[in-house]
């Protein structure tokens, strides 16, 4: 017979997010002078081994050689350097924010060291005194928004598949048996007052949540139920379909989309790639702003950029005041309107 190993594998590269949002009101009252700075309160990002950092904002720059006629902000990490030494690496994004209107967005890609102090990092030329008013509010605020991402940690693994003959592949265990089924269930999932069998080796295996759950001292463990609001029985039983058999019954565009949050809320990667992968080939002027949306909100990358692309080809959606009202991210609108910018670019 033949036989052969086959072997795939996969590296995960894990981070710790957070979006920081620092308001600073009456902000027409400063009258600080070139150096003099305003510090945000703390913030920190991560669970286990918890980073922190600060904001400092120098409204009237912070030296007059390189920041003549500028405001300067800088990202400034507080370094504990009685906790583990090393480095870690952060992705961060800052944005100035009047109202809804991204003014000025500035992205820092920079690696810190806990061993030596670097101080903070960020940009003596953040934005030009002369356009000031630009990003004041009518309330007399200034906003900044910070979205960080540290790098947590890399995960690899191997993955391998015998093969019988050339043409034969063994099938992976399925659960299709066990779907709804009452047979050796140990766990039930209340939804909308409804009982659904279910089981936790089952939704442990895909979703970190549930594993969670079913490992620790929770009361979910501990009654062998879980009580899920705000999403419905129809969503919760497709989602374990997709679970137990691999497929998905659901065909609405809408109904995808619900399935998509709940596979955010779980952290069944796999079934937000299968959502991701439906909803992209089912894009239509009729859905590529509520598409875009849900992409953006529940991090779907690829799913995103079709949904820009579309959008950028199909210009007239723009012009649909109902449609566009939905768009209530300010990231969603640089996107956007990048994307434009760069296709008539091209064309021109």
């Amino acid at each position: 017979m033949y036989s052969e190993q086959r072997i795939k594998a996969t590296t995960k590269v894990t981070s710790d997010k957070c979006i920081y949002t620092w308001t600073i009101e009456n902000y027409r009252l400063l009258k600080l002078k070139v150096g003099e700075k305003i510090e945000s309160p703390n913030f920190g990002v991560g669970s286990n081994d918890k980073k922190y950092f600060q904001l400092w904002l120098y409204p009237a720059g912070d030296t007059k050689e390189r920041a003549e006629e500028h405001l300067s902000l800088y990202l400034y990490p507080i370094i504990d350097f009685s906790s583990k030494r090393g480095k870690f690496v952060c992705r961060s994004t800052i944005s100035a924010i009047n109202g809804k209107k991204v003014v000025r967005q500035l992205i820092l890609h920079h690696e810190f060291a806990t061993t030596v102090f670097e101080g903070g990092r960020g940009w003596a030329k953040y934005f030009e005194l002369a356009k000031i008013d630009q990003l004041i509010s009518s309330e007399n605020t200034v906003t900044f928004q910070c979205e960080l991402e540290i790098l947590d940690e890399i995960q690899s693994s191997l993955n391998s598949e015998v093969i019988c003959s050339k043409d034969e592949v063994i099938d992976t265990i399925k659960f299709d048996f066990s779907f709804l089924n009452e047979k050796f269930s140990d766990v039930k999932l209340i939804v909308e007052e409804q009982e659904i069998p279910a089981h936790k080796v089952i939704l442990s295996a895909v979703s970190p949540v549930f594993r969670a759950m079913f490992t620790h001292d929770m009361l979910e463990n501990e009654e062998n139920s879980v009580k899920i609001t705000g999403i419905s029985v129809y969503i919760v039983t497709e989602m374990l379909r997709f679970i137990y058999t691999g497929q998905i019954d659901a065909t609405e565009t809408d109904t995808i989309i619900e399935l998509l949050a709940v596979a955010d809320k779980y952290q069944i990667d796999s079934l937000k790639n299968k959502c991701g992968k439906i909803l992209c080939d089912d894009l239509s002027t009729e859905n590529a702003i509520d598409i875009l949306v849900a992409s953006h909100k529940y991090k779907v990358k690829h799913l995103e950029n079709e949904a820009i692309k579309f959008v950028t080809n199909h210009t007239q959606l723009l012009s649909n005041f109902e449609k566009m009202t939905k768009v209530d991210d300010p990231v969603i609108w640089v996107n956007l309107t990048q994307s434009i910018l760069k296709s008539q670019k091209n064309v021109s």
